[in-house]
């Protein structure tokens, strides 16, 4: 995963300057909602970061460099968000909602 800031990324007193590129190894997570997504895997995390129906820091500022489908990314992270623990298998749903027979 890398990234690319594109503003000063202030932490605690230190500045990490715009322009640098990073893999995010010993800063504070997330990622500023400036940072540019130069891979799948970056973007992905950006995405599982923040909410895609935020208006302030929504999925619509998230930043990609060109090549990254953006729909696929997000469909990725839809569906990660929504089965965070993986799909419910067959046994899994029957078990919730057992079937019930019919009455004549």
């Amino acid at each position: 995963m890398r990234w690319q800031l594109r503003g000063d990324w202030p932490i605690g007193a230190s500045l990490i300057p715009a322009g640098t590129v990073t893999d995010g190894a010993g800063l504070p997570m997330p990622m500023p909602i400036n940072a540019v997504a130069l891979d799948d895997e970056a973007a992905l995390q950006m995405a599982m970061w923040y909410e895609e129906t935020d208006t302030i820091n929504g999925w619509h500022h998230l930043l990609f460099v060109p090549g990254i489908d953006r729909e696929k990314i997000f469909a990725q992270a839809r569906h990660k968000k929504r089965w965070p623990k993986g799909e419910p298998t067959q046994a899994m749903a029957d078990y919730a909602h057992p079937h019930q027979e019919e009455k004549p």
